[in-house]
């Protein structure tokens, strides 16, 4: 078993299951905690994750999930292989206009299911097949509130405005017409001023 990535919440290893490649998901006891409480907090994460990208798969391409160890806290699931956007983006091999409403499309569906991920990012959207895969989905929550998935775009928005400056403009503004809600996009909008307000 492979350790290809140490987080402050779960550590991610590669391994493989009957002759799959997979990525196990753990996440760690946080000494902070009282013994008892943590395990079940980390218990009950790891199988509401399960669960969230399993329902999140009617509107998203998601890792298949193989398995689950409440008792480890462990989720073993489908390896993506294949590159995240942000690599992608970085060296130049994606269309702006098309990537924009490619996931504007998605988040669209997904926010129809009333979820929202709240840790969308560039590194964790995987291109494999010229199809995007949705990963990652540890924050995740079902919702049907309005604020919950204009927020769910600002995160989005933030990081690709800080991380993608250059293809920012283009990525973001061909997402916003292929998303289409207006009511989210105009709470978005709601949030935005507010925050500017406070910071003045």
């Amino acid at each position: 078993m492979e350790t290809i990535y140490k987080g402050a919440e779960a550590t991610l290893y590669r391994n493989t299951y009957l002759g799959q490649k997979t990525i196990e998901k753990e996440r760690k006891p946080k000494k902070y905690r009282i013994e008892e409480l943590d395990k079940k907090i980390r218990e009950k994460r790891t199988i509401s994750e399960a669960r969230m990208i399993k329902k999140a798969r009617k509107a998203v391409k998601t890792p298949y999930i193989f398995g689950i160890d409440p008792e480890k806290s462990k989720i073993t699931m489908e390896e993506i292989e294949g590159e995240t956007l942000k690599k992608r983006i970085e060296k130049e091999k994606e269309d702006e206009e098309k990537t924009g409403k490619e996931i504007g499309g998605l988040l669209k569906k997904l926010h129809s299911l009333d979820i929202v991920h709240n840790d969308l990012t560039t590194s964790n959207i995987i291109r494999k097949d010229n199809e995007l895969y949705f990963i990652d989905f540890g924050l995740s929550e079902k919702t049907s509130k309005t604020e919950d998935k204009a927020m769910d775009l600002l995160v989005f928005k933030k990081m690709l405005k800080s991380t993608h400056w250059k293809q920012f403009k283009e990525i973001w503004s061909n997402l916003k017409e292929e998303y289409g809600n207006k009511k989210v996009l105009n709470r978005l909008k709601k949030i935005e001023k507010r925050a500017r307000y406070t910071v003045k």
